[in-house]
C-alpha cells in the first residue's frame, strides 16, 4: 500500500526530517519526495534528509509500505510484568540494556513513540492501553495481545527515527496519509446517513447499512475472532451495537440498544486486567 508523509513548517528555514526506510516488521519502497533534500545521510541507524523550506511550504514524501507484525521473547520481558508500565524504559536502562526512543506513527495516521531495547520493541502505552480496552486497534483490523509488546508489535506501524533515551524531542513529519481511494470512509457516511433518516421515520431499511458491515467484515473479521478469545465482552460490545444499528433501519428494538449502552458502561468501568491472567 503506499502512503504518504507531509510536513509543512511554521517559518522559513532548514529542516532536518527522517525519511522511512526498510527495517524488521516494515518494507519501503519506490519512495519520491517533492522537493530536492540539500543533503541525504544516515546517522545512528537513521535515514536523513535535510530541505529548504519556506513557510507554509508543503514537503512530501511518498513511499509504498508494507508492514507486518514484529515478535520476539526477550528473557527481560516477563521481569517486567511485575512492574508499572512507565517505569519500564529506567529499569532496562538501570540493568544495562540499550534503550532507544522510537518515534512514528500508527498506520492509522496518529504519531507515536515507543521503545527499542537492544534493538527489540517495547511499547509501554499500547500495553498499558490494550489492557484498558482490547479493541483499541480494532479500526487497524488487528486485536494483539498486549504481551506482545514485550519485545515486539503488531505490525501496523511506521518507525521513522532512533534517538537517544532519555533526550530531547527530535522533529518529525506532521502527518501520515494513504493515498488511493479508501472505500470505508463513505460506506460509513451512507450508513450513518441512513440511521438518522431512519430515526426521522424516514424508513431507508438496511440495504445502505450493509456495504459498510460487508467492509468491516473484511477488515476487522480476523481481529474480531481474536478479540473474541482475549475479551468475549469486548467483541461482544461491536456486535451489539451493529445489530443495534440494523435494528433501527427495519424494525428498532430498544432492548439491543439497552444491552449495547449496558455492555458499553461495564467495559469502560471494570477492565479486563481485572478479570484473570489472560494478559499475564
Amino acid at each position: 500500500m503506499r502512503y504518504a508523509l507531509r510536513f509543512r513548517p511554521l517559518a522559513s528555514g532548514e529542516y532536518l526530517l527522517p525519511l522511512p526506510q526498510t527495517l524488521p516488521g516494515q518494507e519501503v519502497g519506490e519512495v519520491f519526495l517533492s522537493h530536492k533534500p540539500l543533503e541525504v545521510y544516515e546517522a545512528q541507524g537513521n535515514l536523513l534528509a535535510r530541505f529548504a523550506l519556506e513557510e507554509g511550504e508543503a514537503l512530501e514524501a511518498r513511499f509504498r509500505l508494507r508492514t507486518a507484525p514484529f515478535r520476539a521473547s526477550p528473557p527481560w520481558g516477563q521481569a517486567l510484568l511485575r512492574e508499572p508500565p512507565e517505569a519500564w524504559p529506567g529499569i532496562l536502562a538501570h540493568r544495562g540494556h540499550r534503550v532507544e526512543k522510537a518515534l512514528g506513527f500508527l498506520l492509522s495516521g496518529k504519531p507515536h513513540t515507543w521503545f527499542l531495547v537492544d534493538g527489540l520493541p517495547l511499547d509501554p502505552l499500547l500495553f498499558q492501553a490494550l489492557r484498558e480496552n482490547p479493541a483499541l486497534l480494532l479500526p487497524l483490523g488487528v486485536a494483539p495481545d498486549p504481551r506482545g509488546y514485550l519485545g515486539g508489535h503488531e505490525g501496523k506501524r511506521l518507525l521513522l527515527l532512533k534517538t537517544p533515551w532519555p533526550g530531547e524531542e527530535e522533529p518529525l513529519w506532521g502527518e501520515l496519509k494513504p493515498l488511493g481511494l479508501d472505500p470505508l470512509p463513505p460506506a460509513r457516511a451512507l450508513a450513518f446517513l441512513s440511521l438518522g433518516a431512519s430515526a426521522l421515520g424516514l424508513s431507508t431499511g438496511p440495504w445502505p447499512y450493509l456495504p459498510y458491515l460487508a467492509l468491516l467484515a473484511l477488515r476487522q473479521g480476523p481481529a474480531l475472532k481474536d478479540l473474541l478469545r482475549q475479551s468475549p465482552r469486548h467483541a461482544l460490545e461491536s456486535l451489539l451495537f451493529h445489530a443495534f444499528a440494523l435494528s433501527v433501519t427495519t424494525e428498532v428494538r430498544p432492548e439491543l440498544g439497552l444491552a449495547y449502552l449496558g455492555l458499553l458502561f461495564w467495559n469502560r468501568t471494570r477492565p479486563p486486567w481485572r478479570e484473570g491472567p489472560h494478559l499475564g
